[in-house]
């Protein structure tokens, strides 16, 4: 199992460890379904590129939802991209079809493991995990709607591919700099389901015969 590790913390060092990850997936148009802040945009080699953000929401160039179908059309991009999007939809089955729908080539995902040992710890504890989960007394705008562990992941993203007409030609475990040492990273591929913060993926739109 591979680890890729951010070069920081923040939103911005995942965006670049997943451009720097997989170096193939970056030519022609990417679309980034739940854009956020178009921070991929910026990590991105700008000369080989043509970047569409969706979200539901401004700053995004496309305003519209995965979840009611994108509005482009079938295998319109070369690269489809959703970073910590899938876990967010009701319908994650019919979701991660509709990435596959309007992907030529590539679809980059990644997908929070929600029993690493920080978030276990927080359990044990008796402590919030995020203001993704709980019980707020207001009406959150967003949250998560699925806890899965790293295998149920990287099980499902291999079933759902299949489904879809893709493979998974690349996957691998995605954490903060701070388990970035060589024999901490040995310990994070042994135990992914315990310490990888992160499943990731990239799937390749199978050749028909």
């Amino acid at each position: 199992m591979k680890v890729f590790v951010s070069p920081n913390c923040e939103s911005m060092g995942k965006f670049v460890s997943m451009v720097r990850a997989f170096p193939n997936a970056w030519s022609g148009s990417v679309l980034d379904v739940g854009c956020r802040s178009r921070q991929l945009r910026d990590a991105l080699p700008k000369e080989s590129v043509n970047y569409l953000g969706v979200d539901l929401q401004p700053p995004a160039d496309v305003v519209a939802s995965l979840e009611e179908g994108l509005p482009f059309d079938a295998a319109s991009s070369d690269t489809v991209v959703a970073l910590d999007v899938l876990e967010h939809t009701d319908d994650i089955y019919n979701s991660f079809a509709e990435l596959c729908r309007v992907a030529r080539n590539h679809v980059l995902l990644a997908l929070p493991n929600l029993y690493e040992i920080s978030v276990r710890k927080r359990f044990l504890l008796g402590q919030p995990i995020s203001g993704k989960y709980g019980l707020p007394t207001d009406p959150p705008k967003d949250r998560h709607r699925w806890i899965f562990t790293f295998q149920e992941a990287l099980s499902f993203t291999h079933m759902m591919a299949k489904k879809s007409g893709f493979k998974v030609i690349e996957e691998g475990c995605l954490m903060g700099p701070g388990r970035g040492l060589i024999g901490i990273r040995y310990v994070v591929s042994s135990f992914p389901n315990l310490l990888s913060p992160w499943y990731v993926a990239l799937l390749e739109r199978e050749k028909l015969n």
